[in-house]
Parts: C-alpha cells; structure tokens; sequence
C-alpha cells in the first residue's frame, strides 16, 4: 500500500519538475513571430534555442544559467532581441560559450554575461547591435568573437578579464564604440578583417591595447590606449602586416610602446596624443606611412625606426625639440631628430638603464648618433601641441614610475650578476 502511494506521489510530481526545467523552452516553442516574454525575476537552470523573431526581456533580477556543453543562448535567423539578462555559462570546455549568434538583425542589450570561455561568438551573423552590457571572464576565451561576421555593432559594453575583448577575423565593415575593455590580452584583436571602425573605446592595463593584423582601412579614432605595459612585448597599438589605416585623435598614455608598425604600409598617423610611454612610436621594416599633426611629450624615447627609412614624419610637436620659428609659421626651422641611442644601448644592455637621462649618456648620444636608418627626422616641428595636454602634464609622474621600475630591476640584474661569480 506504501508502494503504491509512493508511486503516485512520484509520478504527480515528476511532470511538474520537467515542466518547470523546461518553461522558458516552452514559452518560446509557443510565442507567436514578433511576440514579447517577459521573465520574471529568479534564476533558471536551462539552456534555450531562439530561432524565431521575438523578444526575451528580463524583468528584475533574472539569471539564466547552464553548465553544459552547449551555449546557455542560442540565437539564429532573424529579428530576435534579448534583454536585461544576466547570462552564466560555468562549463570547463575550451568552445563553452554564454551566448551564440548567428542570422541577422539581433538585438543584445542590458545583458550582464559571466563565461569560463566565450562570453558571446557570432558566426555568419550580421546586421546585429549588441550595447550597454558587460562581459567578465577568467582570461580563458575571448568576450565577443566574430568570424565571418559583417555591418555588427557594438557600443557602451565593458569587458575585463578576458583574452580578448573583441575578437574578428574575416569580418567586415563592424562598428566598435563606446566600448571599455581592460585586463586582457588584446583589447580589440583584428585579423583578416577589413572597413571596420574603432571609435572611442578605452583599452586600459591589457598586454595589447589593440592588434591590427593584415587588415585594410581600419578607422582608429577617439579611442583612448593606456597603461598597456604589463610585458616586454606591450603596446598601446599594434599594426602588423596592415593597410590603409586612419588613427586620428587618439591618446597613447604610459603604454611600453604606444604605436608599433611592423610590415605595414601606407598607415596614418594624425592628430594622435603620444604621452608618457617608454616609447612613442615605433617602426619595423614598415615605409610609406605618414604621422603629422601628432604631439609627442614626456616618453622616455620618441620615436624609433628599423629598416623604415622612407617614412613621412612632419609637423609634429616635440617636447624634446628646439624649436626657433623666425617667419612665424607655427613650425620651427631647427629640425628634430627622434634618436632612440638610449633605447639602442639598453637593449643590448639592459643595466644601462641605471643611468637613464644621466649627463654622461646625453653627452654620448651627442656624440655618438644611432645608425641613419633608426633615426626619425622631422623637418618642420610644430612650435605648439596639437593636442591639450594637462598643465602638470606628464610631471611626468608616471614616466619618473616606468623609469624608477627599470632603475630597480636593472639593479637586481647587476646584484645578482655579481653574486653568481
């Protein structure tokens, strides 16, 4: 008789569970094309397939969570906008991802996305806006990935601890705005990737503020690249193997290297703030590019080129410059030369760098010039910034740091040489 009761208690029971585990599934099956659900606040153990257009809107605090191999969301075809959603992806799985997206017209917004791996991939997927939302991972797979992803948008999204903030490869014509990443590997990673747009973002304290590589007219403006210098090989922005690039109206603050261009051509540099980096910029086996109008003040080294003789560099302002203007152009008549003989001395040895700005370097580099094809020369130096810079400018606060931490460790290197013999 116990049995028995016991029997039909478990089987009254079971189909209400099923039934629970399976409902927001079962309101999407169910909602009619062009529909609205609204889900009410509470944490959901499940995984759910939109393939339809219709809206998922959170209402309160909404937690949508899987550990399963499969997107926690999946997004396909057309029309389809999720909202103020809290997404959770706990799987170990080097592909997990939070969401997945592929169709188009999709809109992602209000959306706060935890994932061990991928926060949000598109695939194929284009004419889809994703904004006002934030990503935050265990630097194990990228916040958004796109491949083969066109005419995107992403706009107001913060993203930290990832690998890299937004990722495309062979992905055109996409829109990057408004975005704040940091704590990653790259910031924003392009590759074979071309039209796309980056326009004031903040990368700050990633290895790479930005990676262009073998893209073509890439547009890099108002975006802010600092404190990317937590590696011998950081940099503010990276443009390798890349064409046609505009970087207009940027800051390039306290990074190793603000801008490196290796293997790149025909790249612009224009009304761009370079402040406070090791060093400013940098060329490698790259010509025909062009950086005017930009204000360098406060890096340890300005400007180095190697193998990049046929550059075009005027009309920049030089803190380092002298600067004499006799017809009263703006530019002065003493040409500069950005000689990075520090730069080429502590890299062959690195203790050197216990006597940087010592009186006794400043005099060698007088005297003894860095080779002519490591030698940036601008003909005509501006008299003034192109760009405002603070008054207490770079006090240089964080330059005297950089410079105090290379002091430190080149010290430790000369101690423990001596103890070893």
């Amino acid at each position: 008789m116990h049995y028995i009761m016991f029997l039909l208690l478990l089987s009254f029971c079971m189909p209400a569970v099923s039934e629970a585990a399976s409902t927001l599934q079962s309101k999407i099956d169910e909602a009619p094309n062009g529909a609205t659900i609204k889900i009410e606040d509470g944490e959901y153990e499940e995984t759910v397939v939109i393939s339809k257009p219709l809206t998922l809107e959170g209402t309160g605090k909404v937690l949508l969570r899987s550990c399963e191999a499969e997107p926690v969301v999946t997004i396909r075809n057309k029309g389809v906008t999720l909202k103020n959603i809290k997404v959770e992806h706990c799987g170990d799985e080097k592909e997990d991802t939070a969401i997945y997206v592929t169709g188009s017209n999709h809109i992602l917004e209000g959306l706060n996305i935890e994932a061990k791996h991928f926060g949000i991939r598109l695939e194929n997927a284009t004419d889809v806006t994703i904004q006002d939302s934030e990503i935050i991972g265990i630097n194990q797979g990228n916040g958004i990935d796109l491949w083969k992803s066109n005419r995107n948008k992403f706009d107001n999204l913060n993203i930290t601890n990832v690998s890299d903030g937004i990722y495309l490869e062979q992905s055109n014509e996409n829109t990057l705005h408004g975005n704040n990443i940091q704590k990653s590997r790259y910031g924003m990673h392009l590759m074979f990737s071309n039209d796309n747009i980056l326009d004031e973002n903040v990368s700050r304290s990633n290895t790479t503020g930005t990676e262009l590589m073998e893209s073509k007219r890439t547009v890099v403006s108002n975006n802010q690249f600092s404190s990317n210098n937590n590696s011998v090989n950081a940099q503010g922005l990276l443009i390798y193997l890349a064409s046609d690039t505009e970087v207009t109206g940027n800051e390039f603050i306290s990074n190793r290297v603000g801008i490196f261009i290796e293997e790149a051509e025909n790249n612009r540099l224009d009304s761009n703030k370079i402040m406070d980096n090791f060093t400013g910029v940098q060329f490698l086996k790259s010509n025909g590019n062009k950086a005017v109008n930009n204000t360098f003040v406060g890096n340890v080294n300005d400007a180095q080129a190697i193998e990049s003789s046929n550059n075009q560099v005027d009309r920049n302002y030089w803190d380092a410059a002298s600067k004499v203007d006799t017809n009263g152009n703006g530019e002065s008549e003493i040409v500069f030369t950005a000689d990075p003989y520090f730069l080429t001395l502590t890299a062959d040895v690195p203790e050197y760098q216990l006597f940087f700005q010592a009186p006794g370097i400043i005099l060698l580099q007088n005297m003894l010039k860095s080779p002519a094809e490591q030698l940036l020369i601008d003909s005509a130096p501006l008299m003034d910034m192109t760009m405002e810079v603070a008054k207490e400018q770079s006090s240089s606060f964080s330059l005297w740091i950089m410079s105090a931490v290379m002091i430190l460790a080149s010290f430790s290197l000369f101690i423990l040489g001596r103890k070893r013999r």
